[in-house]
């Protein structure tokens, strides 16, 4: 059996959080990149943040730094084929 790989998704009340941590993560330089949410994740704010495994804990520690508010980490199987590949 395969492994099943996933990608990490930072999920935002609203829109400005999500740019707020964007340039925080981007400062501090953990890759990251602004991406629709997908609904298995949330229906509330349309962006999140992709970020890779690697870097959760890292990203997580200096938003709770900079009080920004988040909904948490979503971990969503990769699709095969999916259109969005930036992580």
């Amino acid at each position: 059996m395969a492994e099943e790989s996933y990608n990490y998704y930072i999920l935002f009340p609203n829109h400005n959080e999500g740019l707020r941590a964007h340039k925080t993560l981007k400062t501090a330089g953990i890759k990251c990149a602004i991406s629709p949410t997908p609904r298995e994740a949330s229906t509330s704010c349309g962006i999140s943040l992709l970020i890779r495994e690697a870097d959760v804990e890292e990203s997580q520690q200096l938003i709770a730094a900079g009080e920004i508010t988040t909904l948490g980490v979503a971990r969503v199987a990769k699709k095969k084929n999916a259109r969005y590949r930036s992580c």
